[in-house]
C-alpha cells in the first residue's frame, strides 16, 4: 500500500519538475559580448612596430668585423661577421 502511495506522488512530481525546468530553460536571455570599437582596434595598430637594427662595427686584431643590434630589444642578434 505504502508503495503504491510513493508511485504516484513520483509519477504527479517528476512531470511538474519537467515542465518547469522547461519553461525556465524557454525565459533565458543571450548575452553577447560588446563589439571593439574603432577606438580600441586603432590603440592596437598604433602599438605594432617593426624592430629596428643597425650593424655595429669594430676593428679586432686588425681585422674589421660587424654585428647585428636590435634597437628595438636591446640585444644582439648575431655573433661578430667579417666585415
Amino acid at each position: 500500500m505504502q508503495l503504491k502511495k510513493i508511485k504516484k506522488f513520483i509519477l504527479k512530481v517528476c512531470p511538474c519538475i519537467l515542465g518547469s525546468a522547461f519553461l525556465l530553460q524557454a525565459y533565458t536571455m543571450p548575452i553577447f559580448a560588446d563589439t571593439l570599437s574603432n577606438n580600441y582596434s586603432s590603440q592596437s595598430i598604433s602599438n605594432a612596430r617593426v624592430e629596428q637594427v643597425t650593424w655595429k662595427y669594430r676593428t679586432y686584431k686588425g681585422k674589421k668585423q660587424r654585428r647585428l643590434w636590435s634597437i628595438t630589444y636591446e640585444k644582439w642578434l648575431t655573433d661578430w661577421l667579417p666585415a
